[in-house]
């Protein structure tokens, strides 16, 4: 039961991992048409955009799929979904926007400290002793990952099949 459940989530953060690049991606697009409306009688204001706009699309696209999903109806990102899986917080309640947000902001934070082998090198192209510490570390760093983004959002990813954890209160 417990390798199948860490399957599960684990393929269920793959598949959010492309389906949030793709929302960034949309945004990115749609921002670029207003942009090349805007920008070709305002040309000094392309800096701007490039310094505000574009990052704004990689970091408000990633917020809004999983904050978004994740404090919807569903609980659930699409991944999670798919798989069967939904976010409660500790007291078995479900997420609030709050919540959620902070568990986003704890994700981006696990994710940095997960692959800290590669921001050794210093270079653009780590090289293979860069990656070797990288695949030694793979295990202990989902396990971090994951327990870091649990523990400080306050939130548990519960099988939907079972029910959501007892109120403590």
């Amino acid at each position: 039961m417990v390798r199948y459940y860490w399957r599960r989530r684990i393929t269920a953060d793959l598949i959010d991992a492309f389906g949030a690049y793709f929302v960034a991606l949309v945004l990115f697009q749609l921002e670029g048409f207003a942009a090349t409306f805007y920008l070709s009688h305002h040309h000094e204001a392309i800096a701007t955009f490039r310094a505000i706009g574009m990052p704004a699309a990689f970091i408000l696209g990633p917020w809004a799929y999983f904050a978004l999903l994740e404090r919807s109806s569903h609980g659930a990102t699409q991944g999670k979904t798919w798989l069967n899986l939904r976010v409660y917080t500790a007291e078995g309640e479900p997420v609030t926007l709050v919540r959620a947000t902070l568990r986003h902001l704890c994700r981006i934070a696990g994710a940095i400290l997960t692959l800290w082998p590669l921001f050794l090198s210093g270079a653009k192209l780590p090289s293979l002793l860069h990656w070797g510490l990288l695949l030694l570390s793979i295990p202990s760093a989902l396990w971090i990952y994951y327990r870091f983004v649990d523990r400080l959002s306050g939130t548990h990813v519960v099988p939907s099949e079972y029910p959501p954890p007892p109120s403590q209160g």
